[in-house]
């Protein structure tokens, strides 16, 4: 299996939820004795200890988030058997193209092009 390149702007957001993740699992691993465990888990990556976390997260999420969130959803549920082999293969082919730079079309240079009919 290739890997793909990954955006920066990904980067940023991946960074960025393994930073909560951390932050969680630093929380967690403080008050394991003490404090309550995590109540719930979004798509097998990101755990929260409290509805108004979630919340939180939601109402500030940025795109750069939302692309991993959907990136990561759409693998949990392939994980789960949701697709079958052609969906796989185009969900697959999706996440490469948004998270792969190279393979973004690029912008066109120049006069557009206006078609006027005969």
């Amino acid at each position: 299996m290739a890997k793909t390149k990954k955006t920066e702007e990904t980067k940023v957001a991946e960074e960025t939820v393994d930073q909560v993740t951390q932050e969680e699992t630093t929380q967690e691993e403080t008050t394991q004795e003490e404090g309550p465990q995590p109540i719930g888990q979004l798509f097998n990556t990101i755990n929260y200890n409290n509805m108004d976390d979630l919340n939180s997260f939601i109402s500030n999420m940025t795109p750069d988030q939302g692309l991993y969130i959907l990136v990561q959803a759409t693998r949990a549920a392939q994980t789960r058997g949701a697709y079958g082999m052609e969906e796989t293969e185009t969900l697959s082919k999706a996440i490469r193209t948004l998270t792969n730079p190279s393979s973004q079309p690029q912008e066109a240079t120049g006069e557009p092009e206006v078609k006027t009919e005969e």
